[in-house]
């Protein structure tokens, strides 16, 4: 409607991400990392919210986006190991079948009596 053209009930919200002492490191670092296009060259981060018709609800919403940011940013990722070469039981299938190949095999031989 017509409300939008005289109010302006934006928030913008900056954090200086690695000044944040209250984070630990690490999670400051993951932080950078996850949110690197919302983070500008002296590494402050800027969150805006616009959705709401009023600044109180639009303040809530930029912290509950910060929050999220950070919570999303705090547990350790999981170190993945990668398995290399191929499983005990894929090595046990092929010995078998090789065994039974060559076992075939064998039995076409010419036999000696």
């Amino acid at each position: 409607g017509q409300n939008v053209n005289k109010v302006n009930t934006k928030v913008e919200i900056r954090m200086d991400v690695m000044a944040a002492t209250w984070i630990p490191q690490e999670v400051r670092e993951r932080l950078y990392a996850n949110n690197s296009n919302r983070i500008n060259k002296d590494g402050v981060l800027t969150l805006t919210s616009q959705e709401y018709r009023t600044q109180g609800q639009n303040k809530k919403a930029a912290m509950d986006k910060l929050r999220s940011m950070v919570l999303d940013a705090w547990p350790r990722p999981k170190i993945r190991k990668q398995r290399t070469g191929i499983s005990k039981a894929a090595k046990e299938r092929n010995k078998e079948f090789k065994r039974k190949r060559s076992e075939v095999k064998n039995n076409r031989k010419r036999v000696d009596w």
